[in-house]
């Protein structure tokens, strides 16, 4: 008999003793540091959540610009006062006769590109400081990145037309320009794993107020764009601020790592699902930003900008 007790009686403290400890865990001091403790010796580090109003990352055919991003930090409205659109040419001559630079060509890939001109942009914005400090406070950085002074100026944003070019057999998306057609994945079609799209431009050129910090207010954009801090910090040692506002994002970003393209320090993203592309490749060269943007093997991507010229 004592033995037929023994068993009933271990599964009945079995039950009580996760109860008394989750009591005690909660209604004492000592319990709830120790519980903190417990679990933050378990928990990964996980990124700081931004929460930015943009319009421009969250729609159905938001660009991901990064500039964007840093307009709706900055400002109640932006005004566009151009925005032209992008165009298909017939060849790398007439592209840059429209973009007023000759761009450098994959070396390394045989087959003739399908060549558009990107167009070029400029925004102007009326600084909101009250806007700018709240943003600045949900990332957690000091309000001191945003003086008073800069309340009620105007920044503007300059961006020149770059070129793109695609090769290969590329998903093809009816009445969507080849820049959205890569920020939106489109669907995959039967034969991509040759297709390769390089888009460069020519950095930024804006008008900022006194006392704005424009590579910092680039990094919470990338934040917001979906990076890790560790992501956006490596992200801001290889690209400043103009660079990087000329840079479109893509919309999802599985992993990263630092590589370098013919010297120049680069941030391979990786981006595969079960829609492409695969891979985006991003770095800065002679005064332009460059895009490398892959459906097929990540591995090729590095192989492929070095024969850039």
């Amino acid at each position: 008999m004592t033995g037929s007790n023994t068993a009933p009686r271990a599964l009945r403290w079995m039950a009580i003793v996760p109860l008394v400890l989750v009591v005690w865990g909660a209604t004492t001091a000592a319990g709830r540091n120790a519980r903190r403790a417990f679990f933050a010796s378990l928990r990964i580090a996980r990124p700081q959540s931004v929460t930015v109003n943009v319009p421009a990352f969250s729609g159905p055919t938001g660009s991901h610009r990064l500039q964007d991003a840093v307009a709706d930090m900055l400002a109640d409205s932006v005004h566009v006062a151009r925005e032209a659109p992008d165009t298909t040419v017939h060849d790398v001559a007439a592209a840059a006769r429209l973009a007023g630079f000759v761009p450098a060509l994959i070396t390394a890939r045989a087959d003739t590109p399908l060549v558009s001109v990107l167009g070029a942009r400029s925004i102007t914005m009326r600084v909101n400081h009250a806007q700018l400090v709240a943003v600045l406070a949900e990332a957690g950085l000091s309000s001191a990145a945003a003086p008073a002074t800069v309340d009620g100026t105007t920044l503007t944003i300059d961006t020149p037309a770059g070129i793109g070019m695609q090769y290969g057999h590329c998903p093809v998306v009816e009445g969507q320009t080849l820049t959205n057609q890569i920020a939106q994945r489109p669907p995959a079609s039967t034969d991509t794993g040759d297709c390769v799209v390089v888009e460069q431009r020519p950095v930024v050129a804006a008008q900022v107020p006194p006392g704005l910090d424009m590579q910092l207010l680039a990094g919470v954009a990338v934040e917001v764009a979906g990076m890790s801090p560790n992501q956006e910090r490596d992200f801001q040692s290889a690209f400043p601020w103009a660079a990087s506002l000329a840079l479109t994002m893509p919309r999802f970003i599985r992993s990263y790592e630092m590589t370098r393209v013919n010297g120049a320090p680069a941030m391979l993203l990786n981006t595969a699902g079960r829609r492409g592309p695969n891979y985006e490749l991003l770095w800065t060269a002679g005064g332009r930003a460059f895009t490398l943007t892959g459906y097929g093997n990540s591995a090729d991507a590095a192989r492929l900008a070095a024969s850039i010229r």
